[in-house]
């Protein structure tokens, strides 16, 4: 794990994970990516930990955050964000339910109408019934976004962009003054989102692969949307095994990069 930024950081976002749907290596397959020996190469599906103003807040649970949240350590989780409803954003939903134990409280979780009422739909059992003895479940306040909102000392504000016919939002987070933009699917950005993530320190955007693909991001497309953005630093994620990390890497402007599975940016 390495650390980017200063020692007295007061925000820290780790990246636990920056793979697309299928992960890397892609199960049956033999490609140069998928054998890599290059660690940076090995990525679980896309998910995030942001620590800031004293609190734990994680930014979807795929299908691997229990593996992730041991890899990583995580102590608790104060809030959990959602993008959208999509299988390897939220398929590891039911691992919350173990910081409910050692938190012995609900957790709030913020998403927009359309992806509360999937994850409602989905996880039926949370919602369903009479508390009983040895009832082990998820625990958690769902919690409709629709405009900016504080989470404690953080303020969070939805950013809609475009990915297939889900809605999904991206997230601008501040914190003591600094903030980080996270989109981590998305094909277009318009304008006013544009607008709304501009002057954020850190972005983290979509960058599938090379080749164009209808609803996530290319490689030169997410490279053009982030020199419209400016981040001081920009960082691509949710890549698919089209993309070996260093080659990637020489393909991108100065202040953008190629994140990485454990990957942690503090300032």
């Amino acid at each position: 794990m390495r650390s980017l930024g200063k020692d007295a950081a007061a925000v820290k976002l780790t990246f636990l994970g920056t793979g697309t749907s299928v992960g890397i290596p892609v199960i049956g397959c033999s490609c140069r990516v998928c054998v890599s020996p290059d660690p940076r190469n090995r990525r679980l599906r896309s998910s995030a930990w942001l620590q800031a103003g004293g609190l734990n807040l994680v930014v979807d649970t795929s299908p691997d955050f229990r593996e992730q949240a041991l890899r990583q350590r995580i102590p608790r989780v104060d809030a959990v964000l959602f993008t959208h409803s999509h299988a390897d954003h939220i398929f590891g939903f039911d691992d919350l339910r173990r910081f409910n134990t050692i938190q012995n409280q609900k957790l709030p979780a913020y998403a927009s109408p359309e992806t509360v009422a999937d994850l409602r739909r989905i996880f039926d059992y949370v919602e369903r019934g009479e508390e009983l003895p040895g009832l082990y479940r998820p625990k958690v306040d769902f919690v409709e976004v629709r405009d900016r909102f504080q989470i404690g000392p953080l303020s969070v504000t939805p950013v809609p962009v475009e990915h297939g016919p889900k809605t999904t939002l991206a997230y601008r987070i501040e914190c003591g003054g600094r903030a980080v933009g996270y989109a981590p699917d998305c094909k277009a950005i318009g304008p006013d989102s544009i607008a709304m993530l501009r002057g954020v320190d850190v972005m983290v955007l979509d960058a599938l692969r090379q080749k164009p693909h209808p609803t996530h991001l290319s490689l030169d497309e997410s490279a053009e949307y982030l020199a419209r953005i400016g981040a001081a630093r920009s960082f691509i994620i949710h890549m698919c095994h089209d993309l070996d990390h260093e080659e990637a890497q020489n393909r991108l402007p100065e202040s953008v990069f190629v994140s990485w599975d454990g990957l942690v940016l503090e300032w």
